[in-house]
C-alpha cells in the first residue's frame, strides 16, 4: 500500500470514529512523536542485565522496578477501567 493510500485508509477510519476513540488516537500519535524525539535526542545504549534467578525474593527484585515516567497515567488508568473484562471463574 503506498503512503498516500495508506493515508486516505486512515482518513476515512478517523471519520468512523466516535469521539472518545478520537481522543485515544490523538494521544497514540502524541506519544509517538514524543518517542521519536526522545530517541533523536538521546540514543542510549542498552545495558546488558544478569538474568533474573527462579526462587528470587520480591525484595532483590526491587532494583529493576522503576517510576512512572510521563503524564498519561489517569489516561492509562481509564483506558484499563474502560476495557477489563470480568474475571470468569
Amino acid at each position: 500500500m503506498t503512503s498516500p493510500e495508506l493515508r486516505q485508509k486512515i482518513e476515512q477510519q478517523l471519520a468512523q470514529l466516535p469521539p472518545e476513540q478520537l481522543s485515544l488516537v490523538s494521544d497514540f500519535l502524541d506519544s509517538l512523536q514524543s518517542k521519536s524525539t526522545k530517541s533523536i535526542i538521546s540514543q542510549r545504549p542498552l545495558r546488558r542485565l544478569a538474568p533474573i534467578k527462579r526462587g528470587t525474593k520480591a525484595g532483590e527484585l526491587l532494583k529493576f522496578a522503576g517510576s512512572w515516567q510521563g503524564n498519561d497515567l489517569e489516561d492509562c488508568l481509564r483506558l484499563v477501567k474502560e476495557t477489563r473484562s470480568k474475571a470468569q471463574f
